[in-house]
């Protein structure tokens, strides 16, 4: 790969720099980030000076909330990755219609040409490389040169890990190239490298995190300006997560288990590593359908956390750097975004009380009150009509979004109607409630966005998932016992007991399919979902493993997400007028019908076992009196030809975009693609079999 060209276009020295402030409980080490690119040999004789130029690396490379690039994956948010999965609805570049090609196919493995812009994979690489080509040059103590190098290690091997889990093997670059052609030193040809096997990088990026390991603490020193810096237990847990990727179907198609028994090693290491040096556990949530589960995503100093990115809630634009999940979750009526609408699929999939799927549990599961007898973990990743779902000058703030319609006909046919929170159409009467704090700063000055200034953090790798990864390790290399007992880690901790609703004699794929649908349920909005479909090859059954897991495919079977409306009962009340003047349920509209206030009543998931169960029976009274179950089958669109889920196989590894190619004579477009000149790829990312079916 011809390196300059990719980022720096033939430009020579760039210098950047950049100041950020964080609050008080967020990454202090992050205050002071200047990118000296390497170029001044002061850098490395000075520890702030080269602390500061680590630390710049970190900020830009770190994973953040929003959008996915060709530096960040997918986060939780309704993103291309996420909107590709059952969580999210909406016509994506990988479920549309239309097929990608390599002309317009979504580029990740740069993101920018421009060496101005900080968003470029490789320029990133480059930094990385030149602080560790240059590291040993300086005049710091060799504890001082490990603490900085381990960092680095670690970030460059996470650029990596993106780039090899989405293509296949990429270019190595370890050491920084000279960008300026012509001028005496470098032949143009040395800057071209090909892409190095998949194996190959696997093992590189294996390196990388051994290398960090080896270097970082357990547990930083002062945790007060370095907490959420990469650790020891971090970099072991990121190779965990590459070799179970490696190990599984997407990479692994002939099942070899020594992948697996590598796997099983890393993850498990891991576990050991963070529960016995690096002072991570799950968090424990037994209590009020797993109050301190809910908790935990909005408490910076959370102890489920392994790589974490830090946010704070400051206002002004030069030192802001602000979490947007809590503005963007937060219904319009209290000055939110809108709420994040979840889908029917989602909620309809998650377990009974007795840790079973609805379809398959002793516990009736009445659609209608989807509510009712649920894993505790749902009223926690869920906010609905008649729920208590507080912030911090609103501790009783209780959702209403049922929906009135001007005739009996209007209110079956699955269209937004008039909405009980007042402001404008609601496409489902379901709100994603995951990852919203109970105490959310509420700028109550402010006429809109009162949320926006959040400080939760984000965590990209916490415990449950390293704990998951060592269950799935497990099962895949025959060790079924091992499997089952991480498995019910994750239950126990919010309340579970005896079996958590696993049959003990769970094993093989039956387990494996366990497993991935704890993860659905565990890791639901957390981003993970699509790389869990991506390595599973779930979206249709081409390769048999939806029906080794008991997937259902959502590709080639007509499948669309769809929105749960609950509609107010036509033979009760029918108008085709909006606001709070025409809701029959609330005592101070003038429509009033007097038969159901909706003040007093309010499902608070803090509430006592004894008033739960009073809350639930008085829930049970409105919904059932009420209100009806409406499918919206508008949320995948209404376009025509009709939207369904149509994922291609060629999908699963993307392709490298035209215009990189263009720049690199000898980087290979992927099998299924084609390349510049419009030929077909030679480049197998699993590097020996058949890549598609």
């Amino acid at each position: 790969m011809k390196i300059d060209n990719i980022i720096h276009k033939g430009v020579g020295i760039v210098a950047f720099s950049a100041i950020f402030l964080l609050g008080s409980c967020s990454d202090d080490f992050l205050r002071e980030k200047k990118d000296y690119n390497g170029f001044n040999d002061e850098i490395y004789s000075n520890f702030s000076m080269a602390q500061a130029s680590v630390d710049y690396i970190h900020r830009q490379v770190e994973p953040k909330v929003g959008g996915v690039s060709a530096l960040n994956g997918s986060t939780g948010s309704a993103d291309e990755f996420s909107k590709s999965t059952l969580e999210y609805a909406g016509s994506t570049q990988f479920v549309g219609l239309a097929e990608i090609l390599s002309s317009n196919v979504n580029c990740y493995f740069n993101g920018s040409n421009d060496p101005a812009n900080n968003n470029g994979v490789w320029l990133n690489v480059r930094r990385c490389n030149l602080f560790l080509d240059n590291i040993d040059k300086g005049t710091l103590s060799e504890e001082e040169r490990n603490l900085l190098k381990g960092q680095v290690y670690f970030w460059r091997a996470w650029l990596y890990y993106r780039l090899v889990t989405t293509y296949g093997g990429v270019p190595i670059i370890k050491s920084a190239q000279n960008p300026t052609i012509g001028d005496g030193t470098i032949e143009e040809s040395t800057l071209n490298v090909e892409r190095s096997s998949t194996d190959d990088c696997v093992t590189f990026v294996c390196e990388d995190l051994d290398n960090a390991a080896s270097l970082l603490p357990s547990v930083w020193a002062d945790p007060s300006v370095n907490y959420g810096r990469v650790t020891k237990g971090a970099a072991m847990a990121l190779k965990g997560r590459l070799l179970l990727f490696y190990a599984s179907p997407l990479f692994n198609r002939s099942n070899d288990k020594a992948r697996w028994d590598a796997a099983y090693t890393a993850n498990k290491a891991a576990y050991d590593e963070l529960t016995t040096n690096g002072d991570r556990e799950l968090v424990g949530a037994t209590s009020k359908r797993a109050q301190d589960w809910e908790k935990m995503f909005v408490n910076p100093l959370s102890k489920e956390a392994v790589l974490i990115t830090l946010y704070n809630n400051i206002s002004d634009d030069q030192f802001k750097f602000n979490n947007s999940w809590e503005q963007s979750a937060r219904p319009k009526d209290i000055k939110g975004g809108g709420g994040i609408a979840a889908t029917a699929e989602m909620v309809d999939l998650f377990p009974m009380a007795d840790g079973k799927k609805p379809s398959e549990s002793s516990l009736s599961y009445d659609p209608l009150k989807f509510y009712k007898d649920r894993d505790p973990r749902f009223y926690r990743t869920f906010a609905f009509n008649g729920v208590c779902w507080p912030y911090n000058t609103n501790k009783t703030y209780t959702v209403w979004n049922y929906q009135w319609f001007k005739d009996a006909a209007a209110a079956v046919e699955g269209k937004p109607g008039n909405s009980a929170l007042y402001d404008g159409d609601v496409s489902s009467s379901i709100f994603v409630r995951k990852r919203t704090d109970p105490n959310a700063y509420n700028t109550s000055n402010l006429s809109s966005g009162v949320f926006s200034q959040s400080s939760s953090p984000y965590m990209e790798i916490r415990m449950a998932e390293v704990i998951l990864n060592v269950a799935e390790a497990a099962c895949g290399r025959g060790d079924n016992a091992t499997a089952l007992t991480f498995l019910k880690y994750i239950r126990e901790r919010v309340g579970y007991t005896g079996d958590c609703g696993f049959s003990s004699t769970l094993a093989g794929d039956a387990l494996m399919g366990a497993i991935l649908y704890e993860r659905q349920i565990e890791l639901a909005y957390e981003g993970k979902r699509f790389d869990d479909m991506r390595r599973w090859l779930l979206w249709d059954d081409s390769f048999g493993t939806c029906t080794r897991l008991g997937v259902e495919p959502i590709s080639g079977n007509q499948t669309r997400r769809h929105g749960i409306i609950l509609a107010v009962k036509p033979e009760l009340y029918t108008n085709s007028k909006a606001g709070k003047d025409c809701d029959p349920f609330n005592p101070e509209a003038s429509e009033y019908l007097g038969t159901s206030d909706r003040t007093k009543i309010s499902l608070d998931p803090d509430a006592s076992d004894s008033d739960w169960e009073n809350q639930i029976a008085t829930l049970d009274n409105f919904y059932e009196n009420n209100l009806n179950r409406v499918v919206n089958d508008q949320l995948d669109g209404t376009s025509t030809p009709t939207f369904y889920i149509t994922h291609l196989n060629k999908y699963y590894f993307l392709g490298i975009k035209q215009n990189v190619l263009q720049n690199s004579i000898k980087l290979q477009q992927n099998i299924g693609w084609t390349d510049y000149y419009g030929s077909e790829g030679t480049f197998n990312p699993i590097g020996n079999g058949s890549l598609l079916p």
